[in-house]
């Protein structure tokens, strides 16, 4: 019988926001010179409802425009949304300046300013109540649909490998503006503790793009004990990895180095040089 394991990393309750000095503030306007001038028009709709909902605190209307993968990385509850975002931004009135940053797909990443007032009447903003984040919208056929808080997309891998009688399986992969987590599932079907990687070396897991550019893996972040996997069980994580989102670059593969076979003698010499280990490399 395998056993299922789980633990979830992140951060889901703070926005991340950084301050901006936008010298020539506008009024709400999309820059897309790439896009259809229907992709334009609905886009900049969409975003116009959301951040009028945001404005007159009509916090239910403005949470339900949000994906449901959004809800559940992000926002597991309305009430979070309301406490990081609602009220964190639109503390105040907030105008906004939208950017195209990505399109690819049904999806369209933008990177919104939002401006302190009401540019129209106050004809100034104060910079210092400025705040960026990058919204992306979701088409599913004609549904619009929002992820924010630098939150991307997160899509289905499902690709495994075997070696050892150790199978790896990559579900998911969660994108944020500035990093992705990958939910990985590794089954331990030996009759030995294994030690899925001992988290001395960033370099001894990354992912690979197509260009032969590596990206490191947070494996320091984790406990030994998630790491460690016992003999016929399972166990599911999230790992996260140093890739900065861009669309041209596509992710090849995911090398993992060093899995070792036996923890008890890993345990009683980690500096064996002679200790059963393994590397894994799946295609994505």
């Amino acid at each position: 019988m395998v056993k299922q394991k789980s633990e979830k990393i992140g951060n889901y309750n703070n926005i991340n926001v950084e301050t901006q000095d936008i010298t020539k503030p506008n009024n709400p306007v999309i820059t897309d010179s790439k896009l259809k001038e229907k992709e334009v028009e609905d886009n900049s709709q969409i975003i116009k409802n959301f951040v009028q909902y945001c404005n007159e605190k009509k916090v239910e209307e403005a949470y339900n425009m949000l994906t449901d993968d959004c809800k559940a990385e992000v926002y597991g509850t309305i009430d979070a949304f309301e406490a990081s975002y609602i009220n964190q931004i639109f503390f105040s009135e907030k105008s906004y300046k939208l950017e195209l940053w990505a399109n690819s797909g049904n999806y369209y990443t933008y990177r919104i300013t939002y401006i302190e007032g009401n540019i129209l009447q106050t004809g100034g903003y104060n910079s210092g109540n400025d705040y960026v984040d990058y919204i992306t919208i979701v088409k599913k056929g004609n549904e619009f649909k929002l992820n924010i808080n630098q939150f991307i997309k997160k899509e289905n891998i499902n690709k495994s490998q075997k070696n050892s009688n150790i199978e790896i399986t990559i579900n998911t992969r969660t994108v944020y503006l500035n990093y992705e987590y990958y939910n990985i599932n590794i089954k331990n079907n030996t009759n030995k503790t294994i030690l899925f990687n001992d988290g001395k070396d960033a370099k001894n897991i990354y992912l690979q793009d197509t260009n032969g550019i590596q990206y490191i893996s947070l494996i320091n972040e984790l406990a030994t004990s998630i790491l460690t996997i016992e003999p016929q069980y399972a166990k599911t994580f999230n790992l996260k990895f140093n890739k900065i989102y861009n669309e041209d670059i596509k992710v090849e593969n995911m090398q993992i180095n060093n899995i070792y076979l036996d923890k008890e003698k890993y345990d009683l010499n980690f500096n064996d040089e002679t200790l059963e280990r393994i590397n894994v490399t799946i295609d994505l």
